[in-house]
């Protein structure tokens, strides 16, 4: 029986438009400052098309033996999907994660950001 590629599982993606409006809402609750909002969305729309939007598409190479039956191959199969199913759901909450974590360092690097130009321009008056 020769093994079969089963296709990580895809998630009904938001396009890049609803992800900025998301990000944009989100910031927009935490301040007024446009180009605070502006920068911090730019950097996490940079970091999530990086390495938030690629694919996983494992590859198995399970041999099985030649006798096994139809019925015990599907069962295989099955097994196989439900497990490449449940690790998706884990990557996915991992990504998430990520992605969340990404968002208030971000804020954080910003807010440094903003403090050093303000320290530089009162020692320079």
């Amino acid at each position: 029986m020769a093994a079969t590629m089963i296709p990580f599982p895809r998630r009904s993606e938001q396009t890049p438009s609803e992800i900025e409006q998301v990000i944009r809402k989100w910031l927009n609750k935490m301040s007024t400052d446009h180009d605070f909002v502006n920068h911090v969305t730019e950097q996490m729309l940079v970091f999530i098309n990086q390495y938030a939007c690629r694919t996983f598409e494992p590859a198995f190479n399970l041999p099985a033996p030649a006798n096994m039956s139809a019925k015990e191959a599907d069962a295989m199969l099955f097994s196989i999907r439900e497990g490449v199913d449940q690790a998706a759901e884990q990557v996915q909450e991992m990504i998430n994660r990520i992605v969340v974590e990404r968002f208030f360092l971000e804020i954080e690097l910003y807010e440094l950001q903003r403090n050093e130009k303000k320290v530089r321009l009162k020692r320079t008056h």
